[in-house]
């Protein structure tokens, strides 16, 4: 026999509300677990080099780069904006740069962000007027930048002998010249090549260098030589040839440098005369022994004789042929024909001179002055013509041999 279980209806209306009940409860457990779901959001944090996502109830951006447990530096910049609190957005993080500002003193490194004249401000390097820096100081700065401020030093640039001091940092010698205000001209010579790098103290020369051509007319002195002559007393000259200068052209390069003359070269010449060389005669014959016999037949002057007759001082001694003349009124050198004034080749004795004439014979003619030019000089033989009062004297002297002695 089988049983049958009744429900009631009030039974069966109580369990339908029990399931209505829970069914309610489970649809508010997920409201309330979606509100609290959709209470978070995402934002990305892009520092330049790294993005970072995270899921983020926070609204303070620095405790959002806190969670994504990301670096930040007080000097680092944060860039919001992209940035909008509880929805989706971008935080950018602009990280402060690593610089490095060199000068003669060395490098200094050091976290920054700003501009190239900022950060040489903060190492606390000094900019003088002719330094140089080798990034745009008005330029910020960037990861890793090292900036250079290189140092002015002296260089001179000497233009046409004018000296010009500049101060420079870096460049060339071109650069220098051109700092200068110097223009190199067609004839310009510069000390150094141009693409040569100045240095502290240099010097550089741009100089005009020109080149001249010159002729001059120029004497050629003659020459003197000498040859023995046997008819001539030793001791005694005879000028044979009188000597005469020559003339040539010559022709000149001459090097000018800023206006100076500073060398001259001789490029060619062409003689146009010649010259005649000077020819004397030497005389070799020997000097006459003589000793004096008498009293001088002049006494123009006196002379302190040694114990032969003999002049005790002379410049030397002058021997040959001696003839004799007598009249006339004057000499040829002007003074009065008279007893002492006697004649000779003024090229070997000179008016004026001095002597003392004996004969070989022992005969003295005595002191004398040379004061005329005997008709003789030609001959090669007589060296002296003596002066008489008288024919007669004249012709007893006739022609001796004599040794003239020139006085000092």
């Amino acid at each position: 026999m089988i049983s049958k279980i009744k429900t009631k209806a009030g039974a069966t209306g109580t369990f339908k509300k029990i399931v209505a009940i829970a069914i309610v409860l489970t649809i508010l457990c997920t409201i309330t677990a979606f509100a609290a779901e959709s209470a978070g959001y995402y934002v990305e944090l892009d520092d330049g080099t790294t993005k970072t996502t995270i899921y983020t109830s926070s609204t303070s951006p620095k405790e959002i780069i806190k969670e994504a447990e990301i670096e930040y530096s007080a000097l680092d910049e944060l860039d919001l904006t992209g940035f909008v609190p509880g929805e989706d957005s971008t935080i950018r993080i602009k990280r402060a740069s690593v610089v490095g500002v060199n000068d003669a003193k060395g490098t200094v490194y050091f976290t920054f962000d700003g501009t190239v004249a900022e950060a040489i401000d903060l190492a606390n390097v000094e900019v003088g007027e002719n330094d140089l820096v080798n990034y745009s100081t008005t330029q910020s700065v960037t990861d890793g930048m090292i900036i250079s401020v290189a140092r002015a030093f002296p260089v001179c640039v000497a233009y046409h002998g004018k000296r010009m001091n500049l101060q420079m940092a870096v460049g060339t010698v071109g650069d220098a010249i051109e700092k200068a205000g110097v223009t190199i001209g067609e004839n310009d010579v510069v000390s150094h090549d141009l693409d040569e790098v100045v240095n502290s103290g240099m010097v550089i020369f741009v100089d005009e260098v020109i080149y001249k051509e010159k002729s001059e007319t120029e004497k050629i002195p003659f020459e003197s030589t000498t040859k023995k002559d046997s008819s001539l007393t030793k001791g005694t000259t005879k000028v044979v040839t009188e000597g005469v200068d020559g003339e040539k052209t010559v022709n000149y390069r001459e090097k000018y440098v800023n206006g100076v003359l500073i060398d001259s070269v001789v490029e060619s010449e062409t003689v146009t005369k010649k010259p005649v060389n000077k020819v004397t005669a030497i005389g070799t014959k020997k000097v006459y022994e003589v000793k004096a016999n008498g009293e001088p037949y002049s006494n123009l002057g006196s002379v302190k004789l040694d114990k032969n007759g003999v002049p005790k001082n002379y410049k030397k001694v002058i021997s040959g042929s001696s003839t004799a003349y007598y009249g006339g009124t004057k000499t040829a050198s002007g003074r009065p024909t008279n007893v002492g004034h006697v004649a000779v080749d003024p090229s070997i004795i000179p008016y004026g001179t001095e002597l003392y004439i004996i004969a070989t014979d022992g005969t003295v003619y005595g002191y004398a002055i040379a004061a005329d030019t005997g008709g003789f000089i030609h001959d090669g033989k007589t060296v002296v013509d003596v002066y008489m009062d008288s024919y007669d004297d004249c012709v007893q002297w006739g022609r001796k041999n004599v040794n003239m002695y020139v006085l000092g």
